[in-house]
This record gives C-alpha cells, structure tokens and sequence, in this order.
C-alpha cells in the first residue's frame, strides 16, 4: 500500500479536536424553584464527574470522519499485479484474405491456402487453456471467433477463412489490436499470415502503431512476383452513336520483364476486338479500340489480356455500358422570351454525342403531359401554372424526377417558387444610381452542377428574383447576399431554381463560357436522379439506394451470382449497399433508376513488392519484437504493477459517516426545551385531564 500524497496524513493530528470539544463541556442544570436559600451552605462543586467522554458513539463518528478526510487527501492506493505479471495473454491468429492471396503458390494452392496451412499448423501447438482468437484481413477485420480456448473451434475458423475480393489495409488490422487490447487489458501475442505486400501499407506509419503489451511475428507466403494486369479502362459511361465509342484500356506490369500481350474486347461475352500491347519492364502501355456495338440496354462489357501469370484474377477488367436514346428534357414556355429557349438548347446540345434532346411546349400542354417520359423539367420565367399543373409537378418530383426552375420579371408575380414553394419576396434590380451590377459573392463549387463554373467570374447580373429560403438549401448567392442558386430534396426527386433568367436581359450568363458546362451538369445532375453514381467501381465501393426519407418504394440488388442481395426490411429502408464482390450488380434504387454495376479489384493488390524487412522490423517494434519465422514471440520486460486508487471508496464513506454523524449529533445536542410534536402533544392532553 503506498500514498499519493502522503504529507496530507498530518491531517490525522486533528482527531484531537473530537476529544477537545467532547470533554469542553459547562455544568449546566435546568433551575428548580424553592423557597429560600437562606439555610443552604454555600461550596464549590467538584468538576471531575464533568469531565468524562460523553456522547460515545458521536464522538467516535467525529473521529472517523477526520480519519477518513485525512486518508483522501493522501490518496492511498494498491498496486495491483497486471495481466501480464500473472502470465497471461491472448494469442491473435490472423489471415490475410485479400484479392492478392488468389495469386498461385504453386503445389500448395494459393496464397491463402499456404496461409491457412501454416496457420493450421501453430493453432496445433497452442497449449491448452490457452486464450485465442482467429480474425480474417482485408478492407476489414472480420472476427471469426471469441477468445477461446477449444483447439478445433479455432481450427475450424481458420478452415473456413473465405477468399475476398477486397484490398489489404494493415492500418485496419493495427486498429483492431489496439482495440482488443485496450478493451481486454491483457497482452497480445499476434501472428500474421500474410504475402505482405507494400501497397497494403497505410498512407501514414502513425496507423501501424501497436500497443507496448503487443507482439507481432510475421508469416510470409508468396512473395515477389512478376504480375501484368489490366489496369484501367476508360469508357463512356451511355452510348448514343455506337460509332463514336472510344473505349482505352491501360495494362501494366509489376516486377515485371518487358513483354507483348494481346488485349480483347468482350461485350456480353462475344469477342469484338483484338490488340497487342508493348509493355516495358514495370512499366504500362495502352491500348485503344474504337466504335462499340452495342444494344440497347445494359452491357457487360470486359477487357481481357493472356498474361499467364500468377494472379489471373487481375488479367481482365469489367466495365458496364448503357446504350440508349437520348433522355427528354421538357422546356416550358410560354413564348414571350424564345431567346431563352435558343441558349439553353446550344447549350444542352454543344456536346458531340449529346446525351439529353430538349422538347418545347406551352404550360397549358404541359400540364397534360406524362412527365415520367421526361429526365426533367425546365420552368423558364412562367407568370401563372394552369390548374392542376403545380400538383402533377410535385407527384413528378416526389416520385423521383427533377424541375429546373428560371425566375424572372414574370415569375416575380407569383407568391411562391412552383413545387419548391419558398415565398418571393421581390425582385432586386442593379440601376445606375447604385452598382450597375451584381456579382456573385459565395458558391458551392465542390456541388455537381456548379463544379467547372469558376465561381462565375465577371458574369454581370443586371436583376434576380429574392426568394427567402425556408425550406432549399442555397448553393450561391450575388453580391447583396440575394440568393442565386437553390435546391430542395422532395421525395426522391430534386428541384433546382436558378433566380434569374435563361436569357441576356437580366444577366450576361449566357455570353460566357461558364453557360455550356452549367446548363450541362445541372440536367445532368438532375436528370441522373442526383449526384451521377460512377457504375465502374472497385470493391468496397458503397451504393446508394435511396435520398429522401420515403420508405415505400423498395430498392432492389442483384449480385453477380443472379440472387437478391436485400432483404424485405432491407429493400424498404437500407440508404447504401457495399460492393463486396468482383462482378457486375444490377442496381434498383428506391427512385426507380436502374443502373448496371462493375466491380473490380482494387488494382493495388496487383503489386506483389514486399514490406522490406526494415519496415517490419519498426512496425513490430511500436509494440513488442517483431520476428519472421516460426518460432513463438519472446514477452517484453516487466510491467509495473497498475495502482489501484482507493480515494473513490474513501469518499463514499465520508459521505457516508457525515449523514449518520449529523443524525446522532441531531439527536444527542437537541436543546433541553425541545420536545418533539408527538410527546408535546400527549402533555397536553395529560395536564388536560
């Protein structure tokens, strides 16, 4: 036992004021009246008897409470022995998982075979008793068991470790050792099958730092190897002129010679196109394959390359192709302000293989019109909205589509912006009087439909309609903080409102660059049912599934296998769905937009490079000794044993001391002439009767 502060136990020398104040004391009687004193002789009383320790148990709760005072202050502790003092620990059996564990070993299988052999093998030679626990590695830790002590359940897990898809992160693993320590308090004896690749380092070597209670010892499998792979592919996401399809794929070659491969195009299966590839020593060379035919839908597209090497599983990359017609864009209009119309369809139109056509019509047509048949629907400076026309908008909206709306001097008139239903509140114009012009002052460039507009720089804004956003999220706004670009989330669908005109009368937009790519990602936007999803992506890659809050529409997914992905419950509120397989999904959102998904390897796991043995060495040593080989972990020095802080229980019991102090002390001080209700109350009715 021992003290934190142990000059506060001079604290004890006050327990002498208990016996101070107890034997401090005034001979008092309560007076007597008599007659007369006249025949009483008058003396000294003795003080002796008056002298004594009363109130026994009071006085002996005083002394304790300054006992106990005393004691916290000096804070008394226990050192007690460590997990690691009494010799225990858990042994940490990990097996790397990853895409690259596919690769061949030769006789013994894969990589992953190999591992789980040698894995097999020490799991065979942990003692009985002994607590252990298997965990799988790749994107994620995946605990395959508890700590546990039974040798074939720990076999078993390390038999059923499953082959993934996913890129090694050794920070992850890292991460969870320092969880499992911190949470268990008990040393780690931790030994790592893996082929140790260097491109599953983290970005920082902070996230390999190991507990100092820690050891780690390395099991290598593999090793350096020469590997080519099909790195990239850059192909257009839809197809409208198969003619005009340039599809460039990239190879390169790890630890590699320099070599020939021939690449081919696959599209559903069939082969289209054949190339050959010079690929220097470690190096990358592409290749290019032009027109693409394909039919209408979603194709499964693929490029492959004989590379006969150790990982095939890299020598072919998948990518998925839509061909279709261009999607309908509704313009409405009413016809006052056709020079509108004329630069929002150059704009739409400026690209080669435009993906949107732009079909015009009066709002009294409009408001009859099927608007599923349209990807959006452009409001352009509308004074009224025929009957009827505002409620079939919202119903588009919340069912997934997407109103982009213009306000101008017309639309000022109006209460409320259509479907976004923020109030108007005026019109600001800019007048000679003033400035002549507004600028914008504050945009969200990093938002999808304003990310190349260069926070529209020099464009003047001569008027804008002030709308009070109650309810939008505002993506920019002029100079005199009037809002400029708005946006609400309704349902599944979006509505844009842009605060001033298509046209060059409120502002000179449309004369600058920034027009095309505005006018071009805002439909985009829009028309993709919101920020676009890339549906070329790696494994671990998550897909969302819905925006809004709606549960009544169900997403749907399809894995690469042809089976259901989601459960009921899953269908109707999951957000996001993880990518966790190499193939092509099939994609439903709760918006009812379908999508085709290619999922790939992470491309990283193309790199056999081993962690040098200097790295290993610093990783292993942020914790206990870091070894390769078979051998077991030697433990680390001494640990000096944990206090174990005892003032937490001294003040309770202060606590507690005080209150039955104050009640004995209520009881044994109270004034002579005071008598409680009960017993006051029977004297009265004594002297009554």
């Amino acid at each position: 036992m021992g003290f934190f502060s142990p000059w506060f136990l001079g604290g004890l020398l006050a327990v002498g004021l208990p016996v101070w104040l107890h034997l401090l004391k005034r001979h008092k009687t309560d007076p007597k009246p008599f007659p007369s004193l006249m025949f009483f002789e008058h003396r000294e009383q003795s003080s002796v008897m008056h002298r004594r320790l009363d109130y026994l148990l009071l006085f002996a709760l005083r002394m304790l409470m300054l006992i106990l005072l005393a004691l916290l202050f000096a804070e008394p502790y226990f050192r007690v022995k460590s997990a690691k003092e009494l010799g225990q620990k858990i042994v940490v059996v990990a097996v790397d998982n990853s895409a690259s564990m596919r690769a061949s070993a030769g006789a013994s299988g894969t990589r992953l075979d190999q591992a789980k052999s040698q894995a097999l093998s020490f799991v065979g030679t942990i003692p009985q008793g002994q607590k252990s626990q298997v965990i799988a590695l790749s994107s994620q830790v995946q605990a395959l068991t508890q700590q546990v002590t039974d040798q074939g359940e720990l076999k078993a897990a390390v038999s059923s470790v499953p082959q993934t898809d996913g890129r090694g992160s050794f920070g992850e693993l890292s991460r969870f050792l320092r969880t499992l320590n911190e949470s268990t308090k008990t040393p780690l004896e931790v030994h790592f099958y893996s082929d140790l690749q260097k491109t599953g380092m983290p970005p920082g070597f902070a996230d390999l730092r190991l507990d100092p209670d820690t050891t780690i010892q390395f099991h290598a499998v593999g090793g350096d190897a020469p590997n080519w792979t099909v790195e990239n592919v850059v192909a257009p996401r839809q197809v409208f002129d198969p003619k005009k399809v340039r599809i460039q794929a990239t190879i390169a070659g790890y630890n590699s010679p320099a070599a020939k491969k021939n690449a081919t195009l696959v599209l559903n299966g069939k082969t289209l196109q054949s190339k050959t590839v010079d690929i220097p020593a470690n190096g990358r060379g592409q290749v290019e394959f032009l027109g693409l035919d394909a039919s209408y839908g979603f194709n499964k597209c693929e490029v492959r390359i004989d590379a006969a090497d150790a990982l095939a599983a890299d020598d072919h990359y998948y990518f998925s192709v839509e061909r279709a017609d261009p999607k309908k864009v509704l313009f409405v209009d009413d016809g006052r302000r056709p020079i509108a119309q004329t630069y929002f369809r150059a704009a739409l139109e400026a690209a080669a293989d435009a993906p949107f056509t732009l079909e015009v019509q009066r709002p009294e047509s409009a408001a009859s019109a099927n608007l599923t048949n349209y990807a959006v629907v452009v409001l352009n400076d509308l004074a009224t909205l025929p009957n009827g026309f505002n409620d079939s908008l919202t119903r588009y909206v919340m069912g997934g589509g997407s109103v982009f709306i213009a306000l101008g001097p017309a639309s000022a008139q109006l209460p409320r912006v259509p479907v976004d239903d923020d109030a108007i509140e005026a019109t600001r114009y800019a007048d000679r009087t003033g400035d002549r012009f507004l600028v914008v002052g504050d945009i969200d460039t990093g938002h999808p439909a304003l990310k190349s507009v260069e926070r529209f720089d020099d464009v003047k804004f001569y008027q804008a309609v002030h709308v009070t956003p109650t309810k939008s999220r505002v993506l920019a706004k002029l100079g005199d903080q009037t809002p400029l670009v708005l946006e609400r989330q309704i349902g599944e669908g979006k509505v844009f409102v842009f605060t001033s005109t298509f046209d060059n009368n409120s502002n000179d937009l449309p004369r600058h660059a920034y027009w095309v790519p505005f006018v071009q990602q805002t439909v985009a936007y829009l028309g993709g049912g919101g920020a676009e999803q890339p549906v070329n992506v790696t494994t671990g890659t998550y897909v969302e599934l819905r925006t809004g809050d709606s549960q009544s529409a169900a997403a749907e997914v399809m894995d690469p296998d042809g089976h259901r992905a989601l459960t009921l419950e899953e269908a109707t509120k999951a957000r996001t769905f993880p990518l966790d397989r190499e193939g092509f999904y099939e994609v439903k959102t709760a918006n009812g937009r379908h999508s085709l998904m290619a999922v790939h390897t992470d491309r990283r796991e193309s790199d056999f490079t081993v962690i040098p043995k200097e790295t290993l060495d610093l990783w292993g040593a942020t914790g206990g000794t870091a070894t390769e080989g078979p051998g077991p972990n030697g433990q680390q020095g001494d640990e000096q044993r944990k206090p174990w802080n005892l003032a937490p229980y001294l003040l309770i019991g202060l606590v507690v001391v005080s209150l039955v102090e104050s009640v004995v002390a209520n009881k044994y001080l109270r004034p002579p002439g005071a008598v409680d209700g009960k017993h006051e109350a029977a004297r009265r009715v004594e002297t009554t009767v």
